[in-house]
């Protein structure tokens, strides 16, 4: 195979599409006259036919990291980290959420919902990166806890998702109130839960709470958490399957979540956040948490009572207490990211 030239591979097992970071970030690169190579393929951690048809795709990987001066990657990858790569090729892990609110990597080895201590180290989980980009100070102990990393290796860069949730957008807003009605005439509550492996959300409790003769809910259930769920039929609550969620962000006048980094990232529009943490103990223990609400200063907006919740809503909000959330969670330069972060590639290209 040739050596490495002036392209970037970028690499994500996440979903079969490009992710919104990665669309970003090609786009920015591709206008610039950069060659891109750029390949997704979901890879689930269950056996099956789809996943021994992978194998024919970590090939493909090989090859695009074998003739790539810059790798993107924003997930395990496993050529990355199991084969040693090129002197002159840097390994850029961009992680595919703003923060880590929830441990993962490294930090849940042995645990319930990690891997254990074998398949960590016979598959060289997360090695292999020559960067790691990072949102913050407090968020870069956590990634180098997870990718049993040293803080040599942090980039400070946001992620290119950023410019797109402080970006405004007004046709889409106008898309999806013409899609939801409703949303013309009631105030928007927008509940996402993080990621919970199948196991049923609480939808329900939440929107008994609710007065929906003045909201509404959207609920964005992770894809693999539907078919467990209860879908409610209740007048009020949308399961939107058709937009983004940071497309609803944009129409949301609440945002309710969890243990999800969307914390973090809802925190940048400065709208009213609650946390409905009604299984906090049980994540703990199955996955664990990297941070501990009752010690931030949104933490008086986490509940486990739903009642309780929707009584807060009804009265005002400390923003200030917000501001100071999200300033400690993401304290490097918002201004054009997606730039900021294509600047730092062609570097490393020139270089």
């Amino acid at each position: 195979m040739s050596k490495p030239r002036e392209k970037v591979s970028i690499i994500s097992r996440e979903n079969n599409y490009k992710s919104l970071d990665i669309r970003l970030l090609e786009e920015e690169l591709l206008g610039r006259g950069i060659e891109v190579d750029t390949l997704t393929k979901r890879l689930t951690k269950n056996l099956s036919i789809r996943n021994i048809g992978y194998i024919g795709h970590i090939f493909k990987q090989i090859r695009s990291i074998a003739t790539s001066k810059v790798v993107v990657v924003d997930t395990y990858c496993i050529p990355v980290s199991m084969m040693s790569h090129d002197k002159e090729t840097t390994v850029i892990q961009i992680w595919h959420a703003l923060s880590a609110i929830k441990k993962f990597g490294w930090q849940t080895v042995g645990k319930k919902n990690g891997s254990s201590v074998k398949t960590a180290k016979l598959m060289n989980m997360h090695r292999g990166y020559d960067q790691i980009l990072c949102s913050s100070d407090v968020t870069a102990n956590y990634f180098c806890e997870a990718f049993n990393s040293t803080k040599d290796k942090i980039v400070k860069i946001g992620l290119p998702r950023i410019d797109y949730i402080l970006t405004e957008d007004s046709i889409t807003e106008e898309k999806i109130r013409n899609q939801y009605q409703r949303l013309k005439s009631h105030k928007t509550i927008l509940y996402v839960p993080t990621f919970r492996g199948g196991k049923p959300v609480d939808v329900r409790k939440l929107a008994e709470a609710i007065d929906f003769d003045k909201y509404t809910l959207i609920v964005k259930l992770h894809p693999i958490d539907k078919a467990s769920t209860e879908k409610l039929e209740m007048r009020g609550v949308i399961y939107d399957e058709i937009y983004d969620t940071y497309d609803m962000l944009k129409v949301a006048d609440i945002v309710i979540s969890d243990y999800s980094s969307l914390v973090v990232e809802s925190s940048l529009l400065k709208k009213p956040l609650y946390l409905y943490t009604y299984d906090e103990e049980e994540y703990k223990e199955k996955t664990g948490l990297n941070v501990d609400f009752r010690q931030e200063t949104i933490g008086k907006y986490s509940f486990r009572s739903a009642d309780e919740l929707s009584t807060e809503i009804e009265r005002s909000y400390d923003y200030k207490a917000l501001e100071e959330f999200r300033d400690k969670y993401v304290d490097v330069d918002t201004e054009n990211c997606t730039k900021q972060l294509a600047d730092h590639i062609e570097k490393l290209l020139e270089r």
